[in-house]
């Protein structure tokens, strides 16, 4: 179900954005997340800490829509190579996330016109169950 080096050498590893909350390698408070692009779809691993838990034993919503968000965002990189800010957001909490566990973020762009483009994406626990799930609408930008 996850990644493994066998079918990782068809992804392209997508760049960071140093001071980026999910993948920004300089945040220290941050998810340091990696996404891989192949096409129009992005794929990444997501194991929360204890300390982005909301109740004890549940992950805020908010870092699962964050996930969410960066992982869909990151689908037009693949297709323009520009980075983006989000527009629109809606996200469906289907489970509990819980921390430390390995979950999976799977992506894809569903259409775009002229510098706005769509996408959708899932949250999968271990057993193949979509726990959170949503759909957004990009802006491209082309100077940040």
């Amino acid at each position: 179900m996850f990644f493994s080096k066998v079918n990782m050498s068809e992804w392209e590893e997508i760049p960071k954005y140093p001071t980026c909350f999910v993948c920004g390698e300089r945040n220290p408070i941050g998810l340091n997340m990696t996404f891989f692009g192949r096409g129009s779809e992005v794929e990444a691993e997501f194991i929360a800490k204890p300390e982005y838990c909301g109740y004890e034993g549940i992950v805020h919503g908010g870092i699962v829509t964050a996930v969410l968000d960066e992982g869909m965002g990151w689908t037009g990189w693949m297709a323009f190579g520009k980075y983006y800010l989000t527009m629109e957001l809606k996200v469906r909490f289907r489970a509990p996330v819980r921390p430390n566990v390995r979950y999976k973020f799977k992506g894809e762009m569903t259409k775009h016109r002229g510098k706005i483009f769509f996408a959708r994406g899932s949250l999968i626990d271990p057993d193949g169950a979509v726990v959170a799930d949503g759909e957004g609408k990009y802006y491209i930008v082309d100077n940040i």
